[in-house]
């Protein structure tokens, strides 16, 4: 086993690159905290629409074409090379006909129907190109359904290096292909059998990453027991628990250089632990901006979330009145599907004094919010790590989480027990109910008027260290575990 180790981190997207959510925060912080542990890490990722547009790094042609077999189709295309950070190279792997498009998994919130056949092509041309990279990888880091089908084409091609190591950032997204399409992606027939990537009559591209990676990732220890059971498993559980022997959780970390609030340039004021002073100058320019005012001795309460299901919107505009009732004002900032969108909107015709809603992605903003706020709503019906809870926590900014996944792992609950709250860090509540909702935030107002027991909670949270060399020391001693065997 050579003392350089070599990882290509092979995602979908990658920040500052190209960004839907935590996904592509994990894949642009990883690399730097590998590089630290002495590991030898590159990235590679499709050539999106956007990211040559707005050109986030300085990419150059390789002169590299690539030529991949899809069904009875022959499609070409093209790598570029540039550097994500200073000595961590990044690959794009260009395709106009699947890549030279907006969005990067849909548009206007419709999927892109050729899902399959794209991501299919990403990973067939990860591996056309390996033997172009500055160094050729011991280990292939895949991420999420679009890179599953890296694993069995490994082990088609019969290559012991790279070796498959597979990470589910989200059980619920299965990349399910239709049987009528199994032809693009070139795999025996014995492969797409219950024991491969057969899915209820469908395939599945994220069963293939699970079944068929030396090692297998997910991003927080309760999630990775959580997708064990039907409940968290999405249909996959019996397959988890066949290749939990494989299966470690490792948490995400936090990359400190972007959130920091010492140095965070998204704000109008800077602050430490050792003095709040500035929090309170972000709160008050945050309520002037969009409008609440009268409202600094208020509680104020945001999310900055995704609109999905999965992020429990439903059980905020349930428990509405309640939560208003008690004083205290909210802001929730995001985008998503247009259903929760109407959904967010409609509280505000409500209560137009203590709510704002902004819908989009607006990276300044998120920012801002979770400076300038008391609390962040985290009410979740699943979530494998969550990273906006560990901002949060170093802005000063209380958690109130449903105990799932990584915010199980990540909040310590108040049970009121400890008068200072000195060793507790926010609060949880189990069940995924608006009343269980609605009692958690009012014991989390109970504290906040308090003031010097509150000021205890958020110090010792902007105390709590979710860096992310801790982890990257992690995937280290998994590396040469799988390089070992």
């Amino acid at each position: 086993m050579p003392s350089k180790k070599h990882i290509l981190i092979a995602s979908p997207e990658v920040r500052p690159l190209a960004q839907t959510g935590g996904l592509a925060d994990v894949a642009g912080s990883l690399p730097a905290a590998l590089v630290r542990q002495g590991v030898e890490t590159a990235v590679i990722m499709p050539a999106y629409q956007s990211v040559l547009q707005n050109k986030a790094i300085r990419l150059k042609e390789t002169g590299i074409r690539l030529v991949i077999t899809q069904a009875d189709q022959i499609i070409e295309g093209f790598l570029l090379h540039g550097e994500l950070t200073p000595g961590i190279p990044a690959y794009l792997i260009g395709c106009d006909q699947f890549f030279n498009r907006p969005g990067l998994y849909d548009c206007d919130g419709i999927e892109y129907p050729d899902n399959p056949e794209r991501f299919t092509f990403f990973c067939k041309a990860v591996l056309q190109v390996l033997p172009h990279l500055a160094n050729y990888p011991d280990i292939i880091l895949a991420n999420d359904w679009q890179t599953g089908l890296i694993m069995p084409l490994l082990i088609i091609q019969g290559l012991d290096r790279p070796r498959g190591v597979f990470i589910i950032h989200n059980q619920g997204y299965l990349g399910l292909t239709p049987h009528d399409k199994l032809d693009i992606l070139g795999l025996p027939p014995h492969f797409n059998n219950i024991d491969g990537l057969e899915y209820y009559g469908q395939s599945s591209l994220l069963k293939a990453g699970i079944v068929f990676s030396r090692a297998l990732v997910t991003v927080s220890p309760t999630y990775a027991k959580e997708i064990q059971t039907p409940e968290g498993g999405h249909g996959l559980d019996g397959t988890i628990r066949h290749h939990a022997e494989k299966l470690r959780g490792i948490l995400n970390g936090v990359d400190y250089t972007l959130w920091n609030p010492k140095t965070d340039r998204y704000l109008p004021a800077h602050y430490s632990a050792r003095s709040l002073k500035g929090k309170r100058r972000c709160k008050e320019t945050l309520l002037a901006e969009l409008n609440l005012t009268g409202a600094a001795e208020r509680p104020l309460v945001v999310m900055v979330t995704r609109l999905t299901a999965q992020k429990g919107i439903t059980l905020v505009a349930e428990a509405a009145a309640d939560l208003f009732h008690t004083g205290l004002n909210l802001i929730i900032l995001g985008s998503g599907e247009p259903f929760y969108e109407n959904m967010i909107r409609g509280i505000e015709a409500n209560f137009p004094s203590q709510y704002r809603s902004v819908i989009g992605y607006d990276e300044a903003l998120s920012h801002q919010l979770i400076a300038g706020a008391d609390m962040i709503l985290i009410p979740s019906i699943y979530e494998p790590c969550g990273l906006v809870q560990l901002y949060a926590l170093k802005y000063g900014t209380v958690p109130i989480v449903r105990a799932v996944g990584g915010l199980n792992d990540t909040v310590r609950d108040f049970a009121g027990t400890n008068p200072k709250g000195l060793w507790d860090t926010g609060f949880k509540f189990t069940q995924f109910q608006a009343r269980a909702l609605i009692l958690t935030t009012k014991r989390a107002i109970d504290l906040y008027n308090r003031p010097r027991d509150f000021t205890a909670m958020v110090k010792a949270g902007m105390k709590e260290d979710f860096s992310w060399d801790n982890s990257a020391r992690q995937y280290l001693k998994l590396f040469e575990k799988v390089l070992a065997t």
